[in-house]
């Protein structure tokens, strides 16, 4: 099977000994290349004017899965892919350098050294990616917990030997930019496949498998005791920033990622830290109140957290809603943000029995 990379015009700008310079143009891409023989029946082709994204440095703004709890009931529309339960990462390539940003764009490149080696990993110049970085338990299942310890840790010489006795692999699933051109107007079958022809086999880096029977998967993962699966609507876009059910999250445990949007003040055994966090979903570029969290820490865990809190941005209340405990709390830019486990949602759309689960990236 083939299809049209880009269509439009290209215009030898320059001829060489050794080669020619040729520009194209299209709605896909506009850039000036040059060929060059370096020996024989032997040619480099590169690109000798700045890239228009700039890839290592640009932010990203991920697409976002909508939440159900069970498999959509026009499943022949979808595929389906095991929900990794890890770090979402965007991996962004450029002339022999591989940088690694969470969600928040924060650069986690250091923390997985492992990951940074092109030549063994990938097979293009440069592209952006869109996976999920995993650390794996003895029967080959993801751990969160291992994973989580990877991206907290700071120390060289303790990652260093961290790669050996508690490595990190990425499972790839999108390819929204490659090789001078953005992807985010394909359908996600080809997305998938220029994903899966950059990685090189028996790297770090691992293809998302696709699966058609949504149902046989959903009950695998559940004997496998994983997180959940993946929904994911045949033929969509690429939504940069937007949250949407072309993708679906379908989930064993009731929980969800939230921002911290304040904190109360804190009273007895707390009164150094807090008494509870007020929680947020970013949905677009809105807030939906889910709530306060006050459950699920231990002391260790809130002075950690609370030492985090104090270095955001205050700022006024960011919700039109008026909370519990309004007069005793801080209000902070959403910056960070948690997973919380909940029992259900109540009318008023906050969380019911909400109990925190851990820090997800700062």
């Amino acid at each position: 099977m083939m299809w049209i990379y880009a269509r439009g015009k290209y215009e030898i700008t320059k001829e060489k000994k050794d080669g020619f310079y040729f520009h194209l143009s299209s709605p896909q891409m506009d850039g000036e290349y040059r060929m060059h023989n370096t020996k024989a029946k032997e040619w480099l082709l590169e690109r000798v004017d700045r890239d228009l994204t700039n890839i290592l440095e640009d932010k990203v703004p991920i697409m976002l899965a909508d939440s159900a709890d069970k498999i959509p009931a026009n499943k022949d529309d979808y595929f389906y892919e095991v929900k990794w339960d890890g770090i979402r990462a965007i991996i962004a390539i450029e002339e022999g350098v591989i940088k690694i940003r969470s969600r928040n764009q924060n650069d986690l490149t250091d923390r997985f050294p492992e990951l940074t080696n092109l030549a063994e990993s990938f097979r293009i110049s440069n592209g952006i990616f869109d996976g999920e970085i995993v650390c794996l338990d003895n029967k080959g299942r993801p751990d969160f917990k291992k994973v989580i310890a990877r991206m907290h840790s700071s120390n060289k010489v303790k990652i260093e030997k961290s790669t050996k006795s508690n490595p990190a692999y990425c499972y790839l699933f999108d390819c929204i930019y490659l090789d001078g051109r953005s992807l985010l107007g394909e359908p996600i079958e080809r997305r998938r496949m220029w994903c899966n022809d950059s990685i090189k086999k028996g790297s770090g880096y691992r293809m998302s498998e696709a699966i058609d029977d949504g149902e046989a998967l959903w009950e695998a993962a559940g004997k496998l005791q994983l997180e959940g699966i993946m929904a994911k609507k045949r033929g969509s876009k690429y939504q940069m920033g937007k949250r949407t059910t072309d993708w679906i999250k379908i989930k064993y445990r009731q929980s969800e990622e939230v921002a911290i949007i304040g904190y109360t003040e804190g009273e007895g055994d707390r009164v150094n830290t807090f008494g509870a966090l007020h929680i947020a979903e970013k949905i677009g570029d809105g807030l939906i109140y889910r709530g306060k969290v006050g459950t699920g820490f231990d002391g260790q865990k809130m002075k950690e957290i609370i030492e985090l809190l104090r270095k955001v941005e205050v700022i006024e209340k960011p919700i039109e809603e008026k909370p519990p405990d309004e007069k005793v709390t801080t209000w902070i830019k959403p910056e960070i943000t948690c997973e919380v486990k909940f029992a259900s949602l109540t009318n008023n759309g906050t969380y019911r029995e909400p109990i925190f689960q851990f820090l997800v990236d700062y």
